[in-house]
């Protein structure tokens, strides 16, 4: 007898189709149990092939934060021994500039044992900045031994000024060349003419009562003449800028050495 299509039976395309699942699902089973040359199954290639992009790309952000890392604590370490040679750098810098100054000290005080016989060393503590031509005040006073109309000369010799009062035991006051107050006997060192050096409260001084029968020419060197009675005579005082002839006198513009030197080192002599 032929069974019914309409029966319960299954059909012959449904029996395929089971045929086909149940084969495909045995050859997964015997295919997870095979053996590869690396000793994994396929299943665990498949799982390994998944998962190593995520491991290559861990592994690379590890690397660059190790990098990083290593690269940061070597850059603070170079930055800490910078701070270092920096800090030493303005050290020597400092002992180089002592050691200038203590030098420049003792040649000053060597040209001036070859000049004078008794002197002292004197710093710059003050100067007026609305009328820095006219006085300036000194660390040494009458303690020091310092008085009245002692004479007192830059480094190198040339002449500056003289002490006046105010004078206290540890500071003095030194009134310049370049003041208005007072005067300087002064003479032209290659003929030796002689006038009377003013100060005019700025860089140049007037030299004037110079008589005209001699001539002075631009450049030529000043000295003291010794006549003032304060003075030395021949201590350097500066050169001539300008002058201007009258009928029987000339007027000569004398610009002082020390206008163009620093004023922070000054020579008092001290009186025998």
């Amino acid at each position: 007898m032929r069974s019914d299509p309409g029966s319960g039976g299954l059909s012959a395309e449904k029996k395929s189709a089971v045929l086909v699942l149940i084969l495909f699902a045995n050859l997964l089973l015997i295919s997870s149990q095979i053996m590869l040359k690396s000793r994994k199954s396929l299943l665990q290639a498949v799982v390994a092939n998944m998962v190593a992009p995520l491991q290559l790309t861990f592994q690379k952000a590890s690397d660059f934060l190790g990098a990083e890392f290593e690269r940061y604590f070597f850059l603070r370490g170079i930055y800490r021994k910078y701070q270092e040679l920096k800090q030493q750098q303005v050290i020597l810098r400092m002992e180089n500039f002592a050691l200038k100054r203590e030098l420049g000290d003792r040649q000053a005080l060597a040209a001036a044992r070859r000049r004078f016989r008794r002197f002292l060393m004197a710093s710059v503590i003050a100067m007026d900045v609305n009328f820095p031509y006219s006085s300036l005040v000194i660390d040494k006073g009458t303690r020091a031994g310092l008085v009245e109309n002692a004479v007192v000369l830059n480094r190198d010799g040339d002449l500056v000024g003289r002490i006046t009062r105010p004078l206290t035991p540890f500071s003095a006051q030194v009134r310049l060349l370049t003041s208005p107050i007072g005067g300087t006997g002064a003479a032209i060192e290659s003929n030796m003419l002689e006038g009377l050096l003013r100060g005019e409260n700025r860089a140049e001084c007037g030299f004037q009562y110079l008589l005209a029968n001699k001539e002075v020419r631009v450049g030529e060197r000043v000295v003291t003449s010794g006549t003032d009675r304060i003075y030395p005579s021949f201590l350097p005082v500066g050169r001539v800028t300008a002058i201007a002839k009258d009928y029987l006198t000339q007027k000569i513009v004398v610009r002082p050495f020390f206008v163009d030197k620093p004023l922070k080192k000054l020579v008092v002599l001290l009186h025998e």
